[in-house]
């Protein structure tokens, strides 16, 4: 186990599991539940490669989920080819960043708490913990909540409700797999210019569109330009059950 998560925390209390956060206390300024809601929103858009896995990775530990199971999930996430970073590095960044609370296991699966450890030599802490689990905070709830892409989608519209029909055009053609030169190609055509006209921005070049809709998280970039499996409940008006 390395020093990093032999860290404790000095907020924790006797009941609760141990090494919730694996930032070092000393470094850590204590923040309201706001102001760390604000945080780890500023830091999941910091670095947009990776913002979608992130925000999966949020969902799928609202359910407590061991280490092993995380770093499969994310292994298939469409947008963790884009990772600049490995699966335990983005988890612990989240944890640093209050999306995330950690958890030390034992054999038998439970938390191994500090009153657990109370008396144990280093090495019998070491045989004690056999594995480590990961739980979304009721911060990383609040961000992922707001990273929706149906709700970013719906505040893209409400911003520029004209271009909704755009919006919606490109995410129908991009159901499958495009180039840019395919998607420039349709907003420049008869068909793409004529709802541009109707938008009031024939002006704009297509590759705005496209980053805005990347931003909302309906469209990732995989060898080329595709609808998420996101994008496609927002165009059809379903969405998958939680």
């Amino acid at each position: 186990m390395t020093d990093l998560m032999k860290n404790g925390n000095p907020d924790q209390t006797p009941d609760e599991p141990a090494n919730r956060d694996l930032a070092k206390p000393s470094e850590k300024k204590e923040l309201s539940f706001d102001e760390k809601v604000e945080a780890l929103d500023r830091f999941i858009h910091f670095e947009p490669l990776i913002r979608e896995v992130d925000y999966k990775t949020l969902l799928f530990c609202e359910t407590r989920r061991n280490l092993s199971d995380i770093e499969e999930a994310m292994a298939s996430f469409p947008e963790f080819k884009g990772a600049t970073r490995d699966q335990f590095a983005l988890v612990t960044e989240l944890v640093d960043h209050y999306g995330l609370a950690f958890f030390e296991l034992d054999a038998e699966g439970r938390v191994v708490t500090e009153a657990d450890k109370d008396g144990l030599t280093e090495n019998e802490v070491d045989d004690l913990v056999a594995g480590f689990a990961y739980e979304t905070t009721e911060v990383g709830r609040a961000v992922a909540e707001r990273l929706d892409p149906h709700r970013r989608f719906a505040e893209l519209v409400e911003a520029a409700p004209e271009r909704e029909p755009l919006y919606r055009a490109l995410l129908n053609l991009l159901r499958v797999k495009r180039t840019f030169a395919e998607v420039d190609s349709y907003v420049r055509g008869s068909e793409g210019a004529m709802v541009l006209a109707q938008a009031g921005v024939g002006g704009m070049q297509p590759s705005v569109f496209v980053d805005k809709l990347e931003r909302a998280g309906v469209l990732f970039y995989d060898g080329g330009w595709q609808a998420t499996e996101a994008g496609i409940e927002v165009l059809d008006g379903v969405r998958a059950a939680a």
